[in-house]
C-alpha cells in the first residue's frame, strides 16, 4: 500500500493513520460478541456423546467406518460428498440437491470421512436414570424413500385434490421433486410463501410458490410487523413427512399466479386443500398400505443395524416400548420388514424385543389428553385386527393389564405410565423424529427425556467436514474477523474525528482533520469490500448444502429456528435409532458448557480503562 502512495506524502500519512487503528483494533478482537472461533478450536465438540472416533475403530476394518457396510449399494452412491475441489465446484452444485434428498432417504452408511454415528448431547443425562425407552416408527425406526414413498403420497394427494377438492384435472400430470424442500421451514398461508426463520424469527429466505423474494420484499412482508410465526396463519414443516406438500402447495401458488386456474381460492384455502388431501393418505393407510406392503423395500431403507440396537438396551435391563400414530395393520407389515421378513411374511417375532406397543397414538393428543380411551389388539396377526376396549384400567395393576397382550391401540401417558410401572416422567427416554409431537410435547407437558433423530445430520456434517468447505469456512471466519476490524477501526477514527472537530485542534502527531476524514472514507470502502466478499462466501458456501435453502442448521452465519428448536427440546440427537449401539447403555451424556460473549474475555493485560481500579488494587 505504501508503495502506491509514494508521490502523495499526505495520503501516505492517511494510509499509514488506518493501518495504525487497523493493526490496534486487532489486539482487542477476541472482544467482539460475534466473533467467530474455530470449530476445530473447541475441544470435545464432537465428542458431546463422551464416544471417541477411536473406540469406534477398535474393531473395525480399515476401510469400514462404524456406520458399517453401505446398505444396496444405493445410499452411498447418493452420498457421495467426499472432498470437492475448487475447480469443479461449479459442476457439482447443481448434484447437491441430489445427494441431500438420497443421503435422508437411502439412509447411506459410507466410507467417507466424516459423520460416523455419534449421538450428540444438549442437556446432561445419566441413562442409569432411565428404566424405559421408547420409539416412534415412521422416519425414526423406518426410513422412507423420498423418491418412492414421497412421490406415492404427492400422486395420491393429486388425486383427492382433482376428484375431492375440484381442482382442475391438469394438475394430475405434475411431477415431485423430492430435492427441493427441507425440515424446519415455515409455510405462510395467507401470502403463500415458504420461509426460512433464523433464532430470532427473522426471515432470511423466502419463496413465492417457486419464485424467491427479494430482501426488499422480505422487509416489506415480515419486518415492519412483529410475527410469531404460529398457527393459524403459519405452518412449520417439522418432519419429513410434510415436505410433499410443502412441495405440492407451491405448484398450486403457481398455478394460480397465471391467472388461469383457482382464482376462486384464496392461498389460505388452497394449503388447507393441499393439507386434507395430504393428510388423507396418512390416515386412510389403505392405498399406502397395499402399496407398501406389496415390495417394502421400494419404500423403506431396513437398516441392518436396527434391532441389534435394540436388543444392546433390552438387554441393559431397561423397558422398551413402540409408540406411533401409525395404526396396527400398517405398523405390522413395516415392523415386520424390518425385522428382515420377507414381503407378505407376516409372523410376531420382532414383538419379542418390546415391553410395550401403542400404535394409532394419536399424538401429540397423547401426550396431553389423559381421557383418551386405550383399546387392546386382539389377533393381531391377522389382516383386520380386532380392538377391544380395555375396561377398569384404575384397577389394574400393570401386570393385570398386559397379562392378556402387550399390543394396543389409542390410549393416553397415563396408561403408558402405569404399564411401564413409571412413576416419574423423567425416567423415561422417548425417540422420534418429528419435532412437535414426538419432542416438544413429550419434554414439555410430561418431563419426558428426549432423542431426536435427523437423518440430514449425515449430508450435513460430511459435506461441511469436505475441504472445500473447510476452506470456504476459514475465509468466512477470516472475512469476519476482517470486517470487525473495520468497523472498529471506523468507530474510533469518527470519534477521534469528533473530538478534534470540537476542539478545532489537530492530532497531537501532526495528522490534520483532513487526514482523519480520508482515513475515514479509505477505510468505509475497504469495509464495502469486505462485506461484499464475505455476503457471496456465505452464499457459496450455503450452496454446498443446498442450492435453494442452504445449511439446514444454519440461516447465515446464525442458527436456524429449526436448530434452536433442537437444542431446547432434544435432550439428544443423532442421525438414526441404531446409533445407541455404538454407547454402552449406562452411559453419562455430557454437553458443551454454555457461554455468554463476556465469558470469551481473557485479558492478559489489566484494562486501564477499567471502572474503580484503583480500589480492587491491594
Amino acid at each position: 500500500m505504501g508503495w502506491t502512495f509514494l508521490g502523495d506524502v499526505r495520503a501516505l500519512r492517511v494510509a499509514l493513520l488506518a493501518i495504525f487503528f487497523y493493526s490496534a483494533a486487532a489486539k482487542f478482537r477476541i472482544r467482539s460478541s460475534s466473533y467467530i472461533p474455530s470449530r476445530l478450536a473447541v475441544p470435545g465438540r464432537r465428542l458431546g456423546s463422551r464416544y471417541h472416533r477411536a473406540a469406534m475403530q477398535v474393531n473395525q476394518p480399515r476401510g469400514c467406518t462404524a456406520r458399517g457396510e453401505s446398505v444396496q449399494n444405493t445410499g452411498a452412491q447418493a452420498a457421495e460428498v467426499a472432498a470437492i475441489t475448487a475447480k469443479d465446484f461449479t459442476q457439482e452444485t447443481s448434484s447437491v440437491v441430489g445427494a441431500y434428498a438420497g443421503t435422508v432417504g437411502l439412509m447411506a452408511f459410507t466410507n467417507i470421512e466424516g459423520y460416523q454415528g455419534e449421538i450428540f448431547c444438549n442437556r446432561n443425562m445419566n441413562m442409569k436414570g432411565i428404566s424405559a425407552v421408547g420409539f416412534d416408527m415412521d422416519y425414526t425406526l423406518a426410513l422412507y424413500r423420498p423418491d418412492t414413498f414421497e412421490k406415492l403420497v404427492y400422486k395420491e394427494a393429486l388425486k383427492r385434490l382433482v376428484n375431492k377438492k375440484g381442482y382442475p384435472s391438469s394438475i394430475l400430470g405434475y411431477e415431485y421433486d423430492p430435492t427441493y424442500y427441507v425440515r424446519g421451514l415455515h409455510v405462510d398461508k395467507n401470502r403463500g410463501n415458504i420461509l426460512k426463520l433464523d433464532r430470532h424469527k427473522y426471515v432470511k429466505v423466502a419463496y413465492h410458490g417457486f419464485e424467491k423474494l427479494s430482501k426488499e420484499e422480505r422487509m416489506e412482508l415480515y419486518s415492519n410487523a412483529r410475527h410469531e410465526f404460529t398457527e393459524p396463519d403459519f405452518q412449520c414443516l417439522d418432519t419429513l413427512f410434510s415436505l410433499p406438500e410443502a412441495y405440492l402447495f407451491s405448484q398450486m401458488i403457481a398455478v394460480k399466479d397465471s391467472g388461469e386456474e383457482l382464482q376462486d381460492k384464496s392461498f389460505f384455502e388452497i394449503w388447507r386443500d393441499v393439507r386434507h388431501s395430504v393428510d388423507a393418505c396418512h390416515w386412510s393407510h389403505e392405498h399406502l398400505k397395499k402399496e407398501v406392503a406389496k415390495d417394502p423395500a421400494q419404500y423403506i431403507v431396513r437398516d441392518p443395524h436396527l434391532f441389534e440396537s435394540l436388543r444392546h438396551l433390552k438387554r441393559s435391563g431397561r423397558k422398551l416400548f413402540l409408540l406411533t400414530n401409525s395404526f396396527w395393520e400398517y405398523t405390522n407389515v413395516v415392523m415386520n420388514y424390518l425385522w428382515g421378513n420377507p414381503p407378505g411374511v407376516i409372523d410376531s417375532q420382532w414383538q419379542g424385543i418390546f415391553d410395550v406397543i401403542i400404535a394409532g397414538s394419536c399424538k401429540p393428543g397423547f401426550f396431553v389428553n389423559n381421557r383418551l380411551q386405550l383399546y387392546r389388539v386382539q389377533n393381531p396377526q391377522e389382516n383386520r385386527a380386532a380392538l377391544d376396549i380395555v375396561d377398569g384400567l384404575p384397577d389394574l395393576s400393570a401386570k393385570e393389564l398386559l397379562q392378556e397382550g402387550k399390543i394396543f391401540q389409542g390410549g393416553n401417558w397415563e396408561n403408558l405410565h402405569k404399564m411401564l410401572e413409571i412413576s416419574s416422567g423423567s425416567e423415561i427416554l422417548y425417540v422420534g423424529d418429528h419435532m412437535y409431537s414426538d419432542v416438544i410435547r413429550s419434554k414439555r407437558d410430561l418431563g419426558w427425556r428426549t432423542m431426536m433423530v435427523i437423518p440430514e445430520l449425515l449430508h450435513e456434517i460430511d459435506r461441511m467436514e469436505s475441504p472445500l468447505a473447510q476452506r470456504e469456512f476459514k475465509a468466512i471466519r477470516e472475512l469476519y474477523f476482517q470486517r470487525a476490524c473495520k468497523e472498529d477501526d471506523i468507530n474510533e477514527l469518527s470519534v477521534k474525528l469528533a473530538d478534534m472537530e470540537e476542539r478545532g485542534q489537530d492530532d497531537e502527531e501532526g495528522a490534520t482533520q483532513e487526514d482523519y476524514r480520508d482515513a475515514l472514507e479509505l477505510v468505509s470502502e475497504q469495509l464495502f469490500e469486505t462485506k461484499t466478499e464475505l455476503r457471496e462466501r456465505i452464499k457459496s458456501y450455503h450452496e454446498m448444502f443446498h442450492p435453494i435453502w442452504g445449511q439446514l442448521f444454519k440461516t447465515g452465519l446464525q442458527n436456524s429456528i429449526f436448530a434452536q428448536h433442537v437444542e431446547k427440546y432434544a435432550c439428544l440427537y443423532t442421525s438414526h435409532a441404531s446409533n445407541f449401539r455404538f454407547v454402552s447403555p449406562s452411559c453419562s451424556f455430557r454437553c458443551m458448557a454454555d457461554l455468554l460473549p463476556h465469558d470469551g474475555l481473557r485479558r492478559t493485560v489489566a484494562n486501564p480503562n477499567a471502572r474503580d481500579r484503583a480500589s480492587t488494587e491491594p
